[in-house]
């Protein structure tokens, strides 16, 4: 009986290594995405704006209070009016990655103070067919946590 302890407490001791090097290798997707803009073939990285993120302890948190003065200082981006556009969201670089779950993203188009609600599920959306020069925000909402972008949009 001794014997058999000591043998079980033996192969414990020298499978444990090779059990946990399966949860070692393990990717944790818990940082914050990164997003971009398709408009035709041009790819456009958007300004990170508010971000409010779980498994962090506050390490990615950042609040901007004016989105708008933001944007206003991002490149100005053209597109024609009602002109579709396609967003991708990334994370850790890994090109067309999204590991996020529970995933909802809402995309407005703020010119002045009115809102332009283009999309609140899909990442495929229309710019507006005014022309003019708005704010395009998008909120990224996830179970990880919650991130605002914002571009500089011209319609014309």
């Amino acid at each position: 009986m001794n014997k058999s302890k000591n043998v079980t407490f033996l192969a414990t001791l020298l499978l444990a290594p090779f059990l946990l090097t399966g949860c070692i290798g393990e990717k944790y997707y818990e940082s914050p995405p990164e997003a971009f803009l398709q408009v035709g073939d041009e790819l456009y990285k958007l300004k990170e704006g508010n971000r409010k993120w779980n498994f962090t302890e506050g390490e990615y948190d950042k609040e901007y209070i004016n989105l708008k003065e933001l944007a206003a200082k991002e490149k100005q981006i053209s597109v024609k009016p009602g002109s579709s556009g396609f967003l991708i969201i990334e994370q850790n670089e890994i090109e067309g990655m999204n590991p996020y779950s529970g995933v909802r993203i809402g995309v407005v188009a703020r010119k002045g103070e009115d809102l332009d609600m283009l999309s609140e599920a899909d990442k495929t959306f229309f710019f507006p067919k005014e022309k003019g020069n708005y704010v395009l925000e998008i909120d990224f909402d996830s179970d990880q946590g919650d991130t605002e972008f914002v571009a500089n949009i011209k319609v014309k």
